[in-house]
């Protein structure tokens, strides 16, 4: 269980980092960085965007509303985590629920097994009765 919830949080985390990049490239896109300073350490004339500002201040509300929205979910996971420190009687009875759950599902997995054998078998069967009859058909095989 708090595998998994690992493993979501580590996917929302993978996924506000490629929508952070994606949104800083599309920013780079629309307005490129500009320098500064000119070559002689003196401050640069800025030259004109050719962005409008209400074009820059929707890419950056994009990536802050994506952002707050994927540190939710985070959260969210996080919430779900167990304590770092759980007494060991708290310890011992979610050990026995998670062991009952395994042994539940796996009887539940031991029958869809044995059924699954019975059909392959059945298949089998039904495939050595068809090659048996196209081989008589073809003359290669004498009943």
């Amino acid at each position: 269980m708090s595998s998994d919830l690992l493993t979501e949080v580590q996917r929302l985390l993978r996924d506000m980092n490629d929508q952070f990049a994606a949104v800083i490239e599309q920013l780079v896109q629309v307005a490129p960085p500009v320098s500064l300073e000119s070559d002689n350490g003196q401050p640069a004339a800025e030259e004109p965007s050719t962005v409008s500002q209400a074009e820059l201040q929707s890419k950056a509300l994009e990536l802050s509303k994506g952002i707050a929205q994927r540190f939710k979910e985070i959260n969210s996971f996080i919430d779900k985590l167990p304590e770092v420190y759980e007494p060991p009687e708290k310890q011992d009875s979610r050990i026995s629920a998670l062991l009952q759950e395994h042994h539940a599902l796996r009887k539940e997995l031991g029958v869809v097994m044995q059924e699954a054998e019975r059909k392959l078998e059945e298949i089998h069967g039904c495939y050595e009765a068809i090659s048996q009859h196209t081989l008589r058909q073809a003359g290669k095989m004498v009943s």
